[in-house]
């Protein structure tokens, strides 16, 4: 299976029924559409920043929360569910009545102390209330907001989201004396409407505009760009339009394209997102810009998370990839040769929890350092990946749930999902995996190599080097992570 075929693989999965009914890119669509964008790109070319390996781009600085959020040191509290909008953008289940505590990652957090335990526990760095409208429980942030500060003083950036409906000058007054940095409008919400955002540019220190980038608003926002400027707005952030489960037929009804990725993009929305920096910065109009992209979302936002729980479930013989997901190399052999490959790990003079035998299995697990102590011509290699996951209790099933005590009366757990695993029987398949993400050797000359010495006798062979190849390319997903805007196919 190619990365493609998951990322489609995955769509399917994802939208059910419903998958025939949405657009989809043809390939010449795809072309086309690939084109355009290089073309607003280099029209902006030397005149925006890039930042986190280019997943977000845009003109001027970045908020120091989104800085957070980059680095994997971001708790985002959704402090509710219930909204005084209706968006169709809105990416949540707006038919729930029933309202939900405060929660983050899985976890209900309705007692302050408990949450502040958790984000001293975990070193984050910055934290913003979400919902829902966060202005609904205007109260209960405030307590939150002074817990915060109460225990971690000044060490950690805290901002929130609006959409404005609710906001007036005396609950502004009171976010800013409980310690709140930042506060961001979706003025998308609200028809564009910018007054709650100038309400709050002499209380605040710093004030965002951060919307989706609706390609039918294109005009309007345009209009309003200038304003925010006057008014003095620090950034303005555009987010890519993604289909969930609950907003991708409103998209349908607007016969927007969606692209095969994590999270169901909009190529609509990327598109009117780099037009609105183009225009900025044609018309000089000196607002900081930061496209969100939704590759970026997946990428780092979720690269964030697992960097920051995989030691407390990864084994001391696993490695960890560059996208931080566990990796786990395993050798099945005879006996013998389990019992030579174990005699030639500890003479090694590696430590010796860099290995493991798993005696019901069969299998010889061991750390990526070792792997040049095998003998790739003669035996293959499996290799899996893991993911760590939160949970309010101990999964019983799982010998890898781990008890994290926040306080007396409050732990969570840190558990483990395996995400893909693969067997590589080829030996030139097993050393250009090795090449391509053990060593990181340049990936030009790894596959030149590949080609030149994968064996060819029989036409099966020529499939089987083109599934090796399939299946080195699609395990770049959890090795790497990649530069750039997600590709347009």
């Amino acid at each position: 299976m190619t990365k493609k075929e998951l990322d489609i693989q995955n769509a399917r999965k994802e939208t059910g029924w419903a998958y025939h009914e949405m657009k989809w890119l043809s390939e010449g669509e795809a072309r086309r559409a690939a084109l355009k964008r290089d073309t607003l790109l280099q029209s902006i070319s030397g005149r925006i920043n890039s930042y986190f390996k280019g997943n977000k781009i845009g003109p001027g600085r970045l908020s120091p929360g989104c800085i957070t959020c980059g680095l994997g040191t971001w708790s985002c509290l959704f402090i509710c569910s219930a909204c005084t909008a209706n968006c169709f953008f809105c990416p949540q289940d707006r038919k729930k009545k029933k309202d939900r505590p405060p929660n983050e990652s899985g976890l209900l957090f309705d007692n302050p102390g408990d949450y502040v335990d958790y984000l001293e526990r975990f070193k984050f760095r910055g934290m913003s209330f979400s919902g829902g409208e966060p202005f609904l429980k205007h109260k209960k942030i405030l307590a939150y907001i002074r817990k915060i500060r109460e225990r971690l003083g000044e060490g950690i950036y805290v901002w929130m989201y609006t959409n404005g409906d609710l906001v007036d000058k005396g609950k502004l007054v009171a976010l800013k004396e409980a310690g709140l940095n930042e506060i961001r409008f979706d003025i998308a919400a609200r028809n564009y409407d910018l007054k709650a955002v100038e309400m709050s540019r002499d209380i605040i220190d710093r004030v965002t505009v951060e919307i989706p980038a609706i390609p039918k608003d294109y005009s309007v926002l345009k209009k309003c760009l200038p304003r925010m400027k006057a008014i003095g707005v620090d950034h303005l952030n555009l987010h890519q339009l993604m289909a969930s489960p609950y907003c991708y037929r409103n998209f349908m009804d607007r016969r927007y394209t969606f692209l095969h990725q994590a999270n169901i993009p909009v190529l609509e929305s990327e598109m009117t997102a780099l037009r609105i920096i183009k225009h900025v910065l044609d018309n000089d109009i000196g607002l900081s810009i930061n496209y969100c992209s939704t590759i970026y979302k997946n990428r780092f936002q979720k690269m964030g998370f697992r960097k920051r729980f995989e030691s407390l479930v990864r084994e001391p013989y696993e490695g960890l990839t560059e996208s931080a997901f566990i990796r786990r190399l395993a050798f099945r052999g005879s006996p013998a040769e389990t019992r030579k490959l174990l005699k030639a790990f500890e003479e090694s003079g590696g430590h010796r929890n860099l290995w493991f035998f798993d005696k019901e299995k069969g299998e010889l697990l061991f750390h990526d350092s070792l792997l040049n102590l095998i003998d790739l011509d003669k035996h293959g290699l499996s290799v899996s990946y893991f993911s760590p996951q939160l949970a309010e209790s101990h999964n019983r099933k799982s010998d890898t749930s781990k008890e994290i005590v926040l306080n007396s009366k409050r732990s969570i757990f840190v558990q483990r999902k395996c995400v893909h695993e693969t067997k590589i029987d080829n030996p030139v398949t097993a050393k250009s995996y090795q090449g391509l993400f053990l060593e990181k050797t340049n990936a030009d000359d790894v596959m030149k190599s590949f080609y030149r010495n994968y064996s060819l006798q029989s036409k099966s062979d020529i499939h089987e080097m083109m599934d090796d190849r399939d299946r080195l390319d699609l395990l770049k997903t959890w090795e790497i992570t990649d530069r750039g805007l997600c590709e347009i196919y």
